[in-house]
């Protein structure tokens, strides 16, 4: 059989901002190198949290074959980032939501505009979710993803980086049964979490992600093997859901 198509579903472009001192930042250049040393075909590439969606789209105008470019959020200064949007929209493939860095909520009124855009478009949305649960809780995506039933929200980190956020974060997608929820394995270790989620979800509803450069691509499809994936789990997860999902944006 042949080998899937393998597509990154999170990689950062660019500098972080000061104040995360040791960070690693990476040029298209570096990203290339490393999807390539990792056997990656291509990748959802957004930019770091200085937001510079500008700068991404100039570094990918070049050479965009197998890139697809999401923007990041700023919900500080939304008359800039809305303008963007609209700027862009012909090339956009998606949208980043950080709610730990911009220190709201994603269920916060201050993000409706922008996920009315990806319900409008029908754009997949990537939602940071982690430990800080007052802040970014992948409770918050649900109710998000009742609001907004257009637009694909994926919950990225599959709910946090703790096995139990994990797990409990799968059994409620299960229970809930939202056709407009997913989850990324970006920076996922735990290839037993992500197996439970393959079982309760079905491969359908999970999207290969490593968070380059700040985790190193091949180290995750590792940990995708670690779940014994089927051949059908793999060409589903690594790249044809995620392509399902940009191919679902609305023309116009």
């Amino acid at each position: 059989m042949s080998r899937p198509v393998v597509i990154d579903g999170h990689v950062h472009w660019g500098r972080w901002r000061p104040e995360r001192e040791g960070w690693p930042g990476a040029t298209m250049d570096e990203i290339r190198v490393a999807l390539a040393r990792s056997g990656i075909d291509g990748a959802v590439i957004m930019p770091t949290d200085e937001a510079d969606n500008e700068g991404l789209a100039e570094a990918l105008a070049p050479n965009p074959d197998g890139f697809h470019f999401f923007a990041w959020l700023d919900p500080h200064h939304p008359d800039r980032t809305m303008e963007t949007l609209e700027r862009h929209r012909g090339h956009l493939a998606g949208l980043k939501v950080h709610p730990s860095l911009e220190r709201l909520r994603v269920d916060d009124a201050a993000w409706a505009p922008f996920l009315e855009f990806a319900d409008e478009w029908r754009l997949p949305v990537i939602v940071h979710c982690g430990r800080w649960q007052e802040m970014a809780s992948w409770k918050f995506c649900l109710t998000v993803a009742e609001r907004h039933p257009e637009a694909a929200i994926i919950i990225a980190h599959m709910g946090g980086d703790l096995p139990t956020l994990q797990q409990d974060c799968s059994l409620e997608v299960q229970r809930r049964a939202l056709p407009n929820v997913y989850l990324g394995t970006e920076s996922i270790r735990e290839y037993y979490s992500l197996r439970i989620a393959l079982d309760r979800l079905g491969p359908e509803r999970i999207l290969f992600g490593s968070d380059f450069p700040l985790g190193w691509p091949a180290a995750y499809l590792a940990v995708f093997d670690g779940a014994l994936p089927s051949e059908e789990e793999r060409r589903l997860v690594l790249g044809a859901n995620l392509l399902r999902l940009i191919q679902q944006k609305r023309l116009g």
